[in-house]
């Protein structure tokens, strides 16, 4: 029994002691980031290359969006634009809407969100509005009363574009009728990017030792993807970029094609370059691949059972893609991926949860 014993001494224990005290946080908001990355051994079992993914559920509002919201309200205080008693507004499908929600409480902001009182599919965002009320915003289900004749005949993936738009323009309408207000538009804010380049990339490459050969994620507003894209190339050079959309959202089509502009001038919005726009002008990603409800599920559940990853249908999407991308290259190779959010917040949706961006 004795040979289990360590000996410590005083000096030991300070050091553990200072460390420790080191270490504590000030606030939820120090909990953000420096998520762990884990090799997927069973699900990717059968591949020559590695598949790893970063667990950015385990942020404290249970999502990678933590990390933007962050940026994109601390930016605005620095200039300016979001001071003590403010507002913060946004649109969101229900994903961005927590993280705003947790970080803008912390801060001691109101935060008011509008969410499509409908949208594509089986999307219920019943849970996603719930922890977005806890964290105390007020959310909106708003309705597209009033754009009938804009929305008449559109196919799915062109009227999610349009009900985008419609929410947008709520938030460009309180912002400038109201004073004390800012939206944090994470459609076009560049911290959205930079969050992700400046934390999310940079924390890949440490835990990789800097060997990432591809990189998997579904695009959404563009900023995690290409973020992290830029932080892993200029650090490395030649990384494969693969970005997801669903198929009742294929946002990169929305800018090619020009619909998202516009259904933007349709609401009354002003020009503006989105994110993903930006993206595309950088040539990226190197392949879009579209992902459906199905396969997204099917992956939510085997990371799930297989790997004790309790994740949502983002994150189940992005692996099923990795895996994928895992099969085209040889051994050694490391893709790398994330997981997004926690599972709990497609629970209304279930046995049919959707994948939306």
């Amino acid at each position: 029994m004795s040979s289990l014993w360590v000996e410590c001494t005083y000096n030991q224990i300070s050091e553990y002691v200072r460390a420790d005290v080191a270490d504590t946080m000030t606030n939820a908001l120090d909990l953000i980031g420096n998520t762990p990355i884990v090799k997927l051994s069973r699900i990717a079992s059968n591949l020559d290359a590695n598949v790893y993914a970063k667990c950015e559920f385990l942020n404290p509002s249970g999502s990678i969006k933590d990390r933007m919201a962050l940026r994109m309200i601390g930016e605005a205080e620095k200039n300016g634009k979001l001071r003590k008693g403010g507002l913060i507004v946004d649109a969101t499908s229900g994903n961005t809407g927590p993280a705003l929600s947790f970080v803008g409480s912390v801060k001691g902001y109101r935060v008011k969100l509008f969410i499509p009182a409908k949208w594509a599919g089986e999307y219920n965002p019943e849970n996603r509005v719930r922890v977005m009320e806890c964290f105390g915003a007020d959310v909106e289900k708003f309705s597209t009363e009033g754009y009938e004749k804009l929305l008449n005949g559109l196919p799915l993936s062109e009227a999610s574009a349009a009900v985008f738009a419609i929410g947008m323009k709520k938030c460009y309408d309180l912002e400038r009728s109201e004073p004390g207000v800012w939206w944090a538009n994470q459609d076009g804010n560049p911290n959205n990017m930079l969050a992700h380049k400046e934390t999310t990339g940079r924390e890949i490459l440490d835990q990789l030792n800097n060997k990432v050969d591809a990189w998997v994620a579904s695009i959404g507003t563009g900023g995690t993807i290409l973020g992290v894209a830029e932080a892993l190339r200029e650090k490395v050079g030649s990384v494969r970029v693969v970005g997801l959309e669903p198929e009742d959202a294929r946002v990169t089509e929305w800018s090619k094609s020009g619909s998202m502009r516009k259904y933007r001038d349709a609401v009354g919005l002003p020009p503006a370059k989105s994110i993903v726009d930006l993206m595309l002008e950088k040539g990226l990603p190197d392949e879009v691949l579209t992902v459906n409800d199905t396969d997204a599920r099917l992956m939510m559940n085997r990371l799930c059972r297989e790997e004790g990853l309790f994740c949502g249908m983002s994150s189940g999407a992005n692996v099923h893609a990795a895996l994928k991308v895992a099969q085209k290259l040889g051994r050694g190779a490391n893709v790398v991926t994330v997981l997004v959010d926690r599972r709990e917040r497609y629970f209304p949706e279930h046995p049919r949860e959707h994948y939306v961006i």
